[in-house]
């Protein structure tokens, strides 16, 4: 997902809940204020599924904003096939945005807030199975979120404007959203600014056009993405739209920084796709690019199609959040405690890039590290694939330790197998979510071979992990070629 500078340190939706009331000859079900997940007790919500999301929002240079959002969903009460019989009565949004001035389901609902929670009573209850639209308006001025962690993010004021950025809790600090990797949609945007400020967002830029002293820009992200990976961007850019891979390119870049940044960048993105094509097959999504706007949150982040960096990235750190689009936004975590999963995988390409590149290797890479670190250094600990809590999202551990992990998986099972389960892990999963367990699953059909052991060691045994593995990959590097490989591509004619 992110990576922040800084820091050293879907689940299925369950059966909605209470019973609320008779509904005639049904039963009228209340959905819960989550969907279950261990890290993120209130994150997500049951009873329904959002198909998409429409947000048309107006920014003033006083950093208010006055908002729409319009979410096509299909009720969903029993996590299933319809019910005949089941409504859905009660319902609840994420949402820590400015004050809600209505909330229309069919017609004018009342609604409450709890905490994170828009809590939405319709006038009358929704069949299970059944399309529903869900508008709310709002006004006001954003403002942050507190993470577990300490931090702050979310709708941040910047110097010409502001960048939102949503990872893993922050997206409904500017829009109502069912806040969870598993609930994935299409989005639209729509962004009204004052005349001389752009507004970047994710996808395709359809149309931006001046209507008297303010711009209309409208963006299009069609394929699924997660709530988190919404982005908005408003400030004074310059925007370079061509094509890099054979894919359209938008890059933005702060008007303040060097103009040669603009060139930087795509560049950069381009050498990005090139390499990930060959070893993570092709591109997930229909347009790709990057956004640069410096602000006072100090990380970069995996926004879907167009990355975010707080300043002009290098050529390692665009590899990492384009690394992302493949692991992390077309295939997303269904646990939030699994999030090794996107930033083990985005760390590992950024070291494969280097080792493929006349670079140091992997394997040479894994001993120094592991050479370097006693048993109390901060790599060790949380194992990757459960840090133990909120607080521990994004420790280095996760980053590292979960790249060291697949260094060890690559010398258990060979350069081939590991060739192919990079890329069937980005292809069998597109758009769709996964566990550390379905990894494992691939991993056995690949290879034809129970659970690996030393792998399992690596993601899971607190502390510094037996030298046996640091010693097996030592050994091996003689044998092992790269892993880059032209079949996956993506030829001039795609």
């Amino acid at each position: 997902m992110r990576l922040r500078f800084a820091r050293t340190a879907g689940l299925a939706a369950v059966a909605a809940g209470v019973f609320a009331s008779a509904a005639g000859a049904g039963l009228s079900l209340e959905g819960d204020d989550g969907v279950g997940d261990p890290y993120y007790p209130k994150m997500g919500n049951t009873g329904y599924d959002a198909e998409s999301y429409d947000l048309k929002l107006k920014y003033q240079r006083s950093g208010k904003i006055k908002a729409t959002t319009t979410i096509q969903a299909v009720a969903d009460t029993d996590d299933g096939a319809p019910s005949p019989g089941l409504a859905l009565g009660r319902f609840n949004l994420d949402y820590r945005g400015p004050k809600v001035t209505r909330v229309d389901v069919g017609g004018e609902a009342s609604f409450t807030r709890q905490g994170q929670e828009l809590i939405v009573d319709p006038a009358a209850d929704i069949p299970d199975g059944s399309p529903f639209q869900v508008v709310v308006r709002y006004a006001g001025k954003p403002k942050q979120v507190l993470n577990p962690d300490g931090s702050k993010d979310g709708w941040t004021a910047t110097r010409d404007g502001a960048v939102a950025l949503g990872e893993p809790q922050q997206t409904p600090s500017w829009i109502p959203v069912n806040d969870h990797p598993t609930d994935k949609a299409a989005w639209h945007f729509v962004f009204d600014t004052p005349h001389g400020l752009d507004a970047i967002s994710n996808g395709e830029l359809v149309d931006k056009e001046r209507v008297g002293r303010r711009v209309i820009t409208e963006w299009d992200q069609p394929e699924p993405m997660p709530s988190y990976l919404a982005l908005a961007a408003i400030g004074k850019f310059r925007i370079d739209k061509s094509e890099i891979a054979g894919i359209p390119y938008l890059g933005a870049v702060d008007r303040k920084l060097d103009a040669a940044g603009v060139d930087a960048l795509r560049d950069r993105t381009q050498e990005a796709h090139e390499f990930l094509e060959t070893v993570a097959g092709p591109y997930p999504l229909a347009n790709t690019g990057g956004l640069v706007d410096p602000s006072s949150l100090g990380f970069a982040m995996e926004t879907q199609t167009r990355s975010y960096y707080p300043n002009l990235p290098n050529q390692q750190l665009v590899i990492h959040e384009v690394a992302h689009q493949w692991y992390g936004n077309s295939v997303s975590v269904d646990r939030w405690k699994e999030i090794w999963l996107n930033e083990g995988f985005a760390t590992y390409m950024e070291w494969l890039y280097q080792e493929e590149n006349g670079g140091e290797t992997v394997a040479d890479r894994f001993e120094r590290i592991y050479d370097a670190n006693g048993p109390g250094a901060p790599i060790w600990n949380p194992p990757p694939a459960d840090p133990g809590g909120p607080e521990n999202l994004f420790a280095w551990s996760v980053y590292d330790r979960g790249a060291l992990a697949l260094q060890v998986l690559r010398d258990e099972i060979g350069d081939a197998d590991f060739r192919e389960v990079l890329v069937r892990w980005a292809q069998d999963n597109e758009f769709g979510n996964a566990s550390t367990q379905d990894l494992y699953e691939l991993i056995e059909e690949v290879t034809g071979d129970p659970r690996p052991d030393e792998f399992d060691t690596w993601l899971y045994e607190e502390g510094k992990p037996s030298c046996d593995a640091c010693r097996a990959v030592s050994a091996s590097q003689a044998s092992q070629s790269p892993l880059s490989h032209s079949t996956y591509r993506r030829g001039p004619s795609e």
